[in-house]
């Protein structure tokens, strides 16, 4: 009897030891089968075929609406005198006992409301017929802006977002209809923070990108200029709060080279245009490249007023401001006109030679001496942004290939 007890305690020892391994393999098994038909699933929603870019900037298919601001939200209303925040001392006149009557305005700020930053106040002196500009407002224009990118302007145009997106209301961002290396950066987070305010197109549809938004006023501003000009921000801003400034409206743009470490002998260029869309409706048809034609624009029909002098500047032009290899391709191409081609193979144009140009401050012709700035007494050294991110920019801050600016900067 105790054997045919410990025979069935055994036999009952290994049954269950085999439902165990049993119990053991089927766990097993279903886990390495469910892994199997997950990463099936994962790499059939992943499969690059299928998944498509969510686009967050504009085409040519967006429907666009620019907001309403008021202007008010600008302004500080001091008993009877309404001020500019910006260009207005408000430190001085709240700690004023007395009633303030008139605006208090900052150093650099001019006009009954300090509306009128130096640059635009200069400009406004200088016009040879009398004005009568009004405002502020009661609602902001809207200011759309109008310029291609290409490889070589990639970094100015990266600048000129930053430093006008807060006062642009829309960006129409162009390339030729051959290339789509605006596409890729735009599609690969360039300029992400303002892609609610960007426009992609190709150059073909330049002319009929104002159709795409649908709130458009007559009274808005179109902005039009080449790959490498930064307008100033002020003299942008002033145009969006007041009334009765002379069109078009033209920039004359301190001409640095290289960086903004060294400035052309001229000192100035005018260039770039703007205007209100009645303006281009009635006077350009519509084609907003002709606000950037200086042939069209320097013909005495348009009798519109220039901001910026060989002090005060409407802004930035920065001509080779690229790496020397940038340089280098860009002298190689049919379409640059800078220099003669074939001398240039005739002086063996390479990178020696461009840094050599670059640290001695000659122009690209070899030839024409470059004027030295200083970064940190010249107040129109360079745009603001590029000033607060110095160390994004510091090739166009610094002199990289002059010991002497090198340890300086």
């Amino acid at each position: 009897m105790n054997k045919i007890h410990r025979n069935y305690k055994r036999l009952s020892i290994w049954i269950l030891l085999f439902t165990q391994i049993l119990l053991i393999m089927s766990y097993f098994y279903l886990k390495v089968d469910n892994v199997a038909l997950k990463s099936e699933k994962i790499s059939f929603v992943n499969s690059p075929q299928e998944e498509q870019i969510k686009l967050t900037y504009h085409t040519s298919d967006s429907r666009i609406f620019l907001k309403s601001i008021n202007s008010r939200t600008k302004f500080i209303d001091f008993n009877s005198s309404l001020c500019y925040t910006n260009g207005t001392d408000l430190v001085s006149m709240k700690r004023s006992k007395q009633f303030n009557w008139q605006c208090n305005c900052l150093p650099g700020w001019h006009g009954k409301d300090c509306g009128q930053p130096e640059v635009i106040w200069r400009a406004l002196l200088t016009y040879r017929k009398p004005l009568k500009i009004t405002g502020p407002r009661t609602f902001e224009r809207r200011i759309i802006y109008v310029f291609s990118v290409d490889k070589f302007s990639e970094t100015i145009a990266e600048i000129r977002i930053n430093e006008l997106g807060s006062i642009v209301d829309l960006f129409i961002l162009y390339e030729d209809k051959r290339s789509d290396f605006l596409q890729h950066k735009l599609n690969n987070n360039f300029a992400k923070q303002y892609h609610d305010k960007i426009l992609y197109l190709k150059t073909n549809n330049i002319d009929n990108a104002l159709h795409l938004v649908k709130n458009l006023r007559d009274d808005d501003i179109i902005l039009n200029s080449n790959g490498n000009e930064i307008p100033n921000k002020f003299a942008i801003n002033f145009l969006k709060y007041y009334n009765k400034w002379p069109e078009p409206i033209r920039f004359r743009l301190r001409w640095s080279v290289y960086g903004f470490f060294w400035v052309h002998p001229s000192k100035t260029i005018i260039t770039g245009g703007a205007c209100s869309v009645s303006y281009l409706r009635g006077v350009f048809n519509n084609r907003i490249k002709l606000l950037n034609d200086n042939k069209t624009l320097s013909n005495p029909l348009y009798k519109g007023i220039i901001l910026g002098d060989l002090n005060h500047y409407g802004g930035w032009y920065c001509e080779y401001c690229y790496d020397i290899a940038q340089i280098l391709e860009l002298l190689a191409t049919k379409f640059h006109n800078a220099i003669n081609l074939e001398k240039m193979h005739q002086k063996k144009i390479d990178n020696a030679f461009l840094e050599d140009l670059i640290e001695n401050g000659l122009y690209i012709d070899g030839k024409t001496e470059l004027l030295r700035t200083h970064r940190y007494r010249d107040s129109y050294f360079a745009p603001y942004y590029v000033m607060e991110n110095n160390w994004n920019y510091d090739f166009l801050l610094i002199n990289l290939y002059s010991k002497i600016d090198y340890y300086e900067g």
